[in-house]
Order: C-alpha cells, then structure tokens, then sequence
C-alpha cells in the first residue's frame, strides 16, 4: 500500500475552513432536511430494490463522546454511508463507511458495515444510471 493510502488524507493537512461545521441541533434548515429524508424513507426503499446495480448511501448523525463529554452537551458529526442494502424481514438498512473523521475512529473504521434503521437516514442518495434520486428530489 503506499503512503497515500495509509493517511487520513484530507485530515492530515492544515486547513482555513474545518472540514465538519458544528450544526445545532434546533437549526430549522437540518431538521427540515431530517424531516423531508425520514418521510421519504419508503422510496429510497424502492429505489435500492428495484436498482441492485445503483449505488446507494444515506447519511446518519453519529454522536461524538469525546466532544460531547468536553462541552458538557451532545456533539454530533454527519457522515455518509455507501454501499446501502434494506434488509426487508429485519426492516433494517446497512452501510459502510468509505471516511471515518479521527474523532470517530475508536468505534469505526472505513470500510466497516453498520446496520441503521429508516429513522437514522438524515438524508439518502441513489445513484442509477447516471442519474441521481434523493430525498430532496424523491423521483
């Protein structure tokens, strides 16, 4: 493997702008994203068993515990999950992780799968040949 691939990439460098904004929780912008993904949760459903060569992610909300213990409140990072199966007789989903940021890394690791259910999904995205379908367009 070369050098490249054994870094965190883009976590490694110095930047002016983070990588991650912190977003509070009562912002009305990502809760009308959650609202709009968690109601439109059976047709990214749809979407994932109609397409089996789609590639289909959702992102979910993963609760940072160093973060949250430092500030004394729930910190919370959104990260995407690709690779997404709906397990039907489980009414569950699973993901993997293609990025982990370092503030996550003691509990997961790129390339681990997840099992998550629809009210995890703060937003969806399948990609099908060529085209693009998520909770926002919802076609």
């Amino acid at each position: 493997m070369s050098e490249k691939f054994q870094s965190n990439g883009k976590f490694d460098e110095p930047r002016d702008e983070p990588l991650f904004l912190a977003i509070s929780k009562t912002d009305p912008a990502t809760l009308a994203a959650y609202d709009r993904a968690l109601a439109s949760v059976p047709i990214f459903i749809e979407h994932i068993e109609r397409n089996a060569d789609a590639l289909c992610s959702a992102k979910l909300r993963f609760r940072d515990p160093d973060e949250s213990e430092r500030l004394g409140e729930d910190s919370f990072l959104f990260l995407w999950l690709t690779t997404v199966h709906y397990h039907a007789e489980e009414r569950l989903f699973s993901g993997t992780f293609f990025e982990v940021p370092p503030e996550l890394q003691k509990w997961h690791q790129a390339a681990q799968r997840l099992a998550f259910e629809g009210d995890d999904i703060f937003d969806w995205m399948v990609l099908a040949k060529g085209h693009v379908h998520g909770d926002s367009h919802c076609a």
